[in-house]
């Protein structure tokens, strides 16, 4: 009996951390789409959007049976709490990325505004940097790289405030308020977007404390 028990918990283990890489993978390739969408608007902006929405529900199913499995697990890789809290916020970052398409649409916005890419970018930067966070996390004494990635983390979401605050400025600038509301809320999005990684960058870091 013991040993059919460490047989299940392991292959537990490796659901529960195989769902967070699988995550950090989805998140990259949504925000790829993204940046993809940004760079060739007119062109790209209707599929892109369509495949991003599959990528943000594949994202919910894969929550959905992280949280199964981590209720049916008695002892878990890392603390309950972590985990919840990792996949939870990268599916925030992934709704975030899909509700930016959307509105593209909904509002029908005829041309980004260049600051939106820029955006874009630095989410797909740190959407790598979690990734990568998230293959390695399940060594963390014997990663030192996972403070790195969070470092740059930290430093894309810093950018992006700077860049967020001139483009905010430059947007009030326009006489139309229309045109304001609908830029703003896109790039509330895509800044909340990074926000989020961030938190995602904090999450890591504690993990490294308490097994590091």
């Amino acid at each position: 009996m013991p040993s059919n028990w460490l047989t299940w918990a392991r292959v537990n283990d490796k659901l529960i951390l195989g769902s967070l890489e699988k995550q950090g993978s989805i998140l990259v390739e949504a925000t790829s789409l993204l940046v993809e969408l940004l760079s060739d608007y007119e062109k790209s902006l209707s599929e892109n959007k369509d495949k991003i929405k599959e990528l943000e529900v594949k994202g919910d199913n894969i929550t959905h049976e992280f949280f199964t499995t981590l209720s049916q697990t008695f002892v878990t890789p890392l603390d309950r709490e972590d985990l919840s809290g990792l996949t939870s916020t990268i599916d925030q970052v992934l709704d975030y990325v899909d509700g930016t398409a959307d509105r593209f649409i909904l509002f029908k916005i005829k041309k980004p505004m260049s600051y939106m890419l820029e955006l874009a970018n630095l989410l797909q930067l740190s959407s790598k940097e979690i990734h990568q966070a998230l293959i390695k996390i399940h060594t963390p004494k014997k990663n030192g790289d996972l403070i790195e990635h969070c470092s740059k983390i930290k430093k894309y979401e810093r950018e992006a405030d700077h860049i967020y605050r001139k483009a905010i400025a430059e947007l009030f600038e326009i006489n139309d308020a229309v045109h304001i509301l609908k830029n703003y809320e896109i790039y509330q999005n895509l800044e909340s977007s990074v926000d989020r990684c961030m938190d995602v960058a904090d999450i890591v870091e504690d993990i490294v404390l308490k097994y590091g």
